[in-house]
């Protein structure tokens, strides 16, 4: 009879046993000491302003407000306006000219200025326009018209005020050395180069970001289910004590399994709490990849992940991997860019080389104008006929009367032409320089692709590792799952061992814990394996694909 009375209070104690093995207790029931909290999404939800987002959202907030990928967007604004500057070689420059000149010097011979002239005087105005055109070929192209007006006192100069205007075109065009392959086109090459490179590299870090926000996703995750799995622990133990605390009250049970049952609870509180600051980290860690500044207003919110890890197969072997990540990697495309780029460099090179040959052809169309003077004759043997000089009288019939008008039409009327073409040699007897140039350059590019196979064989490694770590994460996870399975039972087990007397109260709350430990390394289990494919897609280089993302280059403005 003792004995099922006993039975019959104990059953009485632990009304809300499952047939898992966990036990289900009243809040009401419990003391207020020992009451168990929320779950943290609840509590988040009761007392924060939070955000609810998903793995998806994440990777959307990531891409638009991420600084790491607004800070590798400007090396692509760099490299356009370096070939915005280097283009400028071949803006024209338009050139203006204005000047004053004046001029005495005693006159030493008649034939100076003339008779009774002590004193030579030249004053001279010039005003010129110039402009100058750099040619993609490699040449230089030069037009200008040259003006200025001349006066001065010799009594030699017939045109007195003198108008001058001179219309010419010059060109001087590299034949061997310079002809097309210029220090210029090689500039623009080469950024045009360093650009896809900026695009190959920001691929790269998207990727990066990729994988840095899918990983601190599932850890927060990882935080959030860790402390659940905590609390409900927590609560096992909480309901244990209060059961103990009946049987010692009825007398089956003593009072020391109390104190024992009491420090389980406040060691597993301590767990509880600390798991949070996991929370608090991970949390921050993924804020950090969301948030466009430090004034945004997802730090004041509290994150709540809304998808949860989810077993995937891999299906695809190790050399269809490693097939694709040759294919698809960044880092491949930037060597190979590299290479492109000594290339430029070697043709350039051997071009500088070769002998100077250089073409210079020009035309100049030269007009004169101005107040023109004759001798003027008078008759004095008084038979009708001037014959004798008496002086200078303006000439207005003369072809060159006029001003700056009449020579200007002169000058763009081509009435008054000269023409020069020429060629100009230089033969370098040794060139030191040019073949140092060429040697670095082929060593360059023997440097790069021996780094090309490096890289390649890295990534090989790199694949191979996560492939490989994938399916041991695998079997990790099922191994944690059946373990936690195991426990499950195993708790189960013991918990009715203990309501028929044969097991201890210690005994139950350790299989309490193992459970508790099984269920947080499933969890972690199931975490990693969602890094290690993570990992994967980031060495086969198909994380940006498989996230339904096209990076598309922006337009130059």
């Amino acid at each position: 009879g003792a004995m099922m009375n006993f039975r019959w209070l104990l059953l009485i104690g632990l009304m809300g046993w499952t047939g898992g093995g966990l036990f289900a207790q009243d809040e009401t029931q419990a003391d207020a000491g020992l009451q168990v909290p929320d779950s943290y999404v609840e509590q988040v939800k009761k007392t924060q302003a939070f955000m609810e987002l998903s793995l998806q959202d994440a990777i959307r907030l990531a891409l638009t407000n991420n600084l790491q990928l607004e800070i590798e967007n400007y090396n692509e604004d760099l490299n356009r306006e370096r070939i915005v500057g280097t283009r400028g070689f071949y803006d024209p420059v338009l050139q203006f000219g204005f000047g004053w000149n004046s001029s005495e010097r005693p006159n030493t011979s008649v034939l100076d200025a003339g008779s009774g002239i002590p004193t030579t005087i030249f004053k001279r105005w010039t005003f010129n326009t110039n402009l100058q055109q750099n040619v993609p070929w490699g040449g230089a192209l030069n037009l200008a018209l040259d003006n200025n007006r001349f006066t001065t006192n010799s009594a030699f100069s017939f045109i007195n005020p003198q108008y001058g205007s001179n219309f010419s075109l010059n060109l001087t065009q590299p034949l061997l050395r310079g002809f097309r392959e210029t220090q210029t086109e090689r500039q623009l090459k080469l950024f045009n180069l360093d650009t896809r490179i900026s695009d190959s590299q920001f691929e790269q870090r998207v990727s990066e970001i990729l994988q840095d926000v899918e990983n601190q996703f599932w850890e927060l995750v990882f935080a959030i289910q860790n402390h659940e799995a905590r609390r409900k622990s927590l609560e096992l133990a909480a309901i244990q004590h209060e059961n103990n605390e009946r049987r010692v009250q009825i007398g089956v049970m003593a009072p020391i399994e109390i104190t024992s049952s009491r420090a389980e609870v406040a060691t597993r509180e301590q767990e509880m709490i600390q798991s949070e600051v996991q929370i608090i980290n991970s949390q921050n860690a993924l804020k950090r990849l969301l948030a466009p500044d430090p004034n945004a207003g997802i730090w004041n919110l509290s994150l709540l992940p809304s998808d949860l890890p989810q077993l995937r197969d891999v299906t695809i072997d190790m050399q269809q991997a490693i097939r694709t990540a040759l294919e698809n990697r960044p880092e491949l495309d930037q060597i190979r860019l590299q290479v492109e780029k000594t290339d430029v460099d070697r043709k350039y090179w051997k071009r500088q080389g070769k002998p100077v040959v250089n073409l210079v052809a020009g035309v100049i169309s030269a007009g004169t104008a101005g107040d023109v003077f004759q001798t003027a004759l008078i008759d004095t043997t008084g038979d009708g006929v001037p014959d004798t000089p008496a002086g200078f009288e303006p000439n207005p019939n003369s072809p060159f009367f006029g001003n700056f008008s009449n020579s200007l039409g002169q000058a763009f009327g081509f009435d008054f032409l000269t023409y020069n073409i020429g060629f100009n040699l230089e033969i370098p007897l040794r060139n030191r320089s040019n073949e140092a140039q060429l040697a670095e350059t082929a060593i360059s590019e023997r440097q790069l692709l021996s780094q090309l196979k490096d890289v390649q064989q890295q990534i090989m490694v790199d694949v191979r590792n996560a492939y490989e770590g994938l399916a041991t994460r695998r079997k990790g996870l099922e191994a944690a799952r059946v373990a936690r399975e195991l426990t499950e039972e195993q708790l189960d087990g013991e918990n009715k061992r203990f309501l028929a007397g044969l097991s201890t109260n210690f005994e139950v709350l350790r299989y309490q814990r193992d459970l508790a430990e099984a269920q947080v390394r499933e969890l972690r289990a199931e975490v990693d394996y969602q890094l290690a494919l993570t990992a994967l897609q980031k060495a086969m280089f198909t994380i940006v694909s498989d996230s339904d993302i096209v990076l598309a280059r922006r337009d130059d403005d």
